[in-house]
Parts: C-alpha cells; structure tokens; sequence
C-alpha cells in the first residue's frame, strides 16, 4: 500500500471515529406513548434568631403523566397531568403545620385535601422543544378553578384566592416549574466531557452548566448551577443565594429522564412583615429524585 493511500485511510479512521464519538442529545418520543415519573422532594429550612433555631421540614410527592399527543418539526404537544400529591410540612416549634395526600380520601372539611384533590383533575398541554424547553403551555386557568370551585367562597374570596394561585400554578410559574425537569439538552451533536449551558427563570433563578459525562446503554449527564431564590410571601420575604448540583440518568433512545437526583443548598436572610429592619439568617437545603413509576 502506497503512502498516499494508507495516510488517506488513517485520515478515514480518524473522522469515523470522531463522527462516532458525537452524540445528539434530546427527545425522541413516540406520539401515543404516556411516561410517568416520581418526584420525591425533601427541603430544609433553618431559620435562627438571637438564639433560637426555627427548622422547617418539607416533604413532598408527586406522580406526573405525559402523554405524547402531537410531534412536529421541532418540538413535542404533551398532555401533563397531576396523577397524585402529597406534601407534610412539619417545624420543630409549632408541629405539623400541612398535611395533603390526594391518594387519601378528602373529608369534607379539609379545604387544603379540595384544592390539591383539584390540582389532579386537570389535563394541561405543553408545547416542549426537543431540547425540553416549554415554550407555551394551556389549561393554567381551569386548573386553578378546578382547585378553587369546591371550596364554597364567596365570588370576592374565591376571586383573591384565584389571583394568588396564579402566582404559582399560572401560565409562566409552571412553565418554569416544569422546565427544571425536562430543559436539558443543548441544540447541537456534543462529544463525551463536552459542556453546554441554559438558565431557568422564575422565583429560583439558576445558571446550569451541563456536561455529557459517559455513554453506554444510556446517556449520563451532570450539571452546576448558580442559583438565586426570591420568595415573597404574604407575611414572609426570603432571598437567598446558592449551589445545585444535578446527576441525571436517561434513556439514550428518547432522552427521557430514567434517574434524577438534584440538591441544593442556598443561603441569605429571611424579612417578616412589620419586622424589615430584622434580617433573620435562612438556609434552604434541598435533595429531589426522580423515577418512573408503574
């Protein structure tokens, strides 16, 4: 073999072997199929002042379902539902403080057991790039009323009360809610240690630096954020800086998410109402997973 034709076919080798090493990363759905994933959420939060310590315990469970409704060029029509949620606050000076399983059955006085038991009876649709950036969603508005119309309030009450779920179940709250589960690939082929970012928006900030760390039967995936909390209440402001670190498992097919498992930690300075000139020292730590369920 002449030199001119083994150099052509080491330069051939060489760009397979590049070529194979890039990978496409995003979604590859099946219109018809229906995923379901489990968030598993627990969150920290100490509060001290002078000498006392308030630690706040958050506990929360929630069965998701997707259901691929459309594809198109670029992006995915998802019908997303609630299948179930719990949540238990607990604090070591006042107890338990919230208490709501929709898997339970919901007496009739149990006004928290209504509105959550309504978060499950809505069908929303998200239009989701193949990237997992939501860019539009529907149904916010039926979902709050679904929360709120059987609670028995007068049209002013109701009215107030619809205006602050908004805050959190309305179009651009669950947009974001939502992306921090499914935005995180980039919109090109990556090699393996190749990085890439995107930021989440709404009351938790983050700026994500993403990295392909291994392929096998799967893709896994890392990432760092920067991230900032911005939470105002009625009667409480919190404002807190801070790391998260993610570790995220999925299928090397459709890209979606088999194992997840993020945590955070942030701190800064919690305001009570009538108190701003106290600035009480806040630490959030936080650890969520993810799985499908059955």
């Amino acid at each position: 073999m002449s030199f001119k034709k083994l150099f052509l076919l080491v330069l051939l080798i060489g760009f397979t072997s590049v070529t194979q090493a890039q990978h496409y990363l995003g979604y590859n759905l099946n219109v018809g199929d229906t995923l379901k994933i489990t968030q598993v959420s627990e969150q920290e939060i100490v509060q001290k002042m002078n000498d006392q310590e308030h630690k706040i315990i958050n506990n929360l469970v929630g069965d998701y379902l997707f259901h691929i409704k459309k594809e198109t060029d670029s992006s995915y029509i998802i019908n997303f539902k609630y299948d179930s949620f719990f949540m238990k606050t607990t604090s070591n000076l006042a107890g338990p403080i919230f208490d709501v399983d929709t898997r339970k059955e919901i007496s009739e006085d149990d006004v928290e057991g209504k509105i959550f038991k309504g978060l499950t009876e809505t069908a929303l649709e998200i239009n989701m790039l193949k990237t997992g950036k939501i860019v539009s969603l529907v149904g916010t508005e039926d979902l709050i009323n679904n929360m709120i119309n059987d609670l028995g309030l007068d049209s002013f009450t109701m009215e107030v009360m619809r205006e602050s779920m908004r805050k959190e179940f309305g179009g651009e709250s669950l947009i974001e809610s939502l992306g921090q589960f499914t935005y995180m690939y980039p919109d090109k082929t990556v090699n393996i240690g190749d990085s890439w970012q995107n930021k989440f928006k709404g009351d938790m900030k983050a700026d994500n630096t993403w990295q392909l760390d291994s392929v096998d039967e799967n893709l896994n995936i890392s990432c760092n954020s920067d991230i900032a909390l911005t939470s105002q209440e009625e009667n409480l402001t919190m404002i807190l800086k801070g790391t998260q670190q993610s570790e995220i498992t999925s299928d090397k097919v459709t890209g979606w998410t088999i194992d997840a498992k993020i945590t955070s930690t942030a701190k800064g300075i919690s305001i009570m109402q009538g108190m701003e000139s106290v600035e009480i020292p806040t630490t959030i730590i936080s650890t969520t997973t993810y799985k499908p369920f059955k």
